[in-house]
């Protein structure tokens, strides 16, 4: 049982808004005791405070969630694809827009270049377009970009967001882009000043017209339940780093993506991330892996005790390792006591 703190931490729920929804019979809590009026709260009431806040973020309001029924959700539904509809009109007009060089904002208009469709090889990097020319070329581990993918029609894929003749849209900063024989040179322009901080160079592995769905690296996410005694609890975010050989054990105040990571029985879990929401079953898990369906990714983790302290490491299978194959990087959580 936790009390109505706990019980707030979890759900990331301001205990207001807790006594609020019981006033007005949403919910109720597990025990109330007669004589001091303590509220005792369990697993059903997260579960049912969690289902509250995931209708209330969709749009439901509180008096339609308490008389939730299916004449209600059809229409709630039917509201919802009229304003979708909308927003994607909207969004599609607004991502046709980018700042020139001039700081003007024109439409990204599609110029097709044949020969920059396929897949390209890092060959190094310059901090001079003399070098570039010359062929003196730098070798940098630390660059994250050794292979792009560029689709027909300029369509997404990993960092690379829009192309169009002359620009390469890198996380839809426009980099201005051309080719030194068969090399694909790009100006690397991170501030948007028409002033390169550097260049890469990239050969040509091939000019295929790839689709997303075949470069999509995906994992086995069908995998039996395995129980972990040692997996169950509540953790709590504190680190983020290349390696668990990196983690630092001393109080870090840095902001992360995830924030809490409870682990129920038989694979169930519940999520808190740093903006606030929540969600059940975002993650599920297995002995020795945590899995995201919805990204179909299997990540290992390692349970640790360090200075008396019970860490976990979590693989983070991001869009880097699924679109980019890159080394997963690891999420670090404390065991709350």
């Amino acid at each position: 049982m936790l009390k109505i703190g706990e019980f707030s931490k979890i759900t990331n729920v301001p205990i207001k808004t807790i006594r609020y929804y019981e006033d007005i019979g949403l919910f109720t809590p597990a025990e109330v005791d007669s004589v001091t009026g303590y509220r005792r709260f369990d697993e059903n009431n997260i579960e049912q405070l969690l289902k509250i806040v995931y209708l209330k973020e969709n749009g439901f309001r509180l008096a339609e969630i308490k008389n939730l029924n299916d004449k209600t959700l059809m229409k709630k539904i039917q509201e919802l694809k009229k304003k979708a509809k909308n927003l994607k009109k909207s969004i599609s007009n607004i991502s046709n827009l980018y700042k020139n060089e001039k700081g003007e904002f024109i439409m990204k208009n599609f110029i097709n270049d044949q020969k920059l469709i396929g897949k390209w090889k890092l060959k190094g990097i310059a901090y001079k377009k003399d070098d570039v020319m010359n062929g003196n070329l730098e070798q940098d581990k630390n660059y994250l970009l050794k292979e792009l993918v560029f689709l027909p029609n300029g369509k997404d894929f990993w960092v690379v967001y829009f192309w169009t003749k002359g620009y390469i849209f890198l996380n839809d900063v426009p980099m201005k882009y051309e080719f030194v024989g068969d090399d694909l040179v790009i100006a690397i322009d991170w501030d948007k000043e028409n002033k390169p901080e550097f260049y890469t160079v990239y050969e040509n592995v091939d000019h295929r017209p790839y689709t997303q769905e075949e470069l999509i690296k995906k994992d086995n996410t069908d995998l039996p339940f395995v129980d972990d005694k040692k997996l169950k609890g509540i953790w709590n975010v504190c680190g983020f780093v290349k390696d668990i050989k990196d983690f630092n054990s001393e109080e870090n105040k840095a902001s992360y993506m995830y924030k809490t990571l409870v682990i129920l029985d038989n694979g169930q879990s519940i999520m808190t991330f740093s903006d606030g929401t929540s969600k059940q079953n975002f993650v599920t898990w297995t002995k020795d892996y945590i899995i995201n369906k919805d990204w179909q990714v299997t990540q290992h983790y390692k349970i640790k005790d360090i200075n008396s302290e019970t860490y976990l490491f979590m693989e983070h299978k991001s869009g880097d390792y699924i679109y980019g194959n890159l080394k997963p990087k690891f999420y670090v959580f404390k065991k709350q006591k």
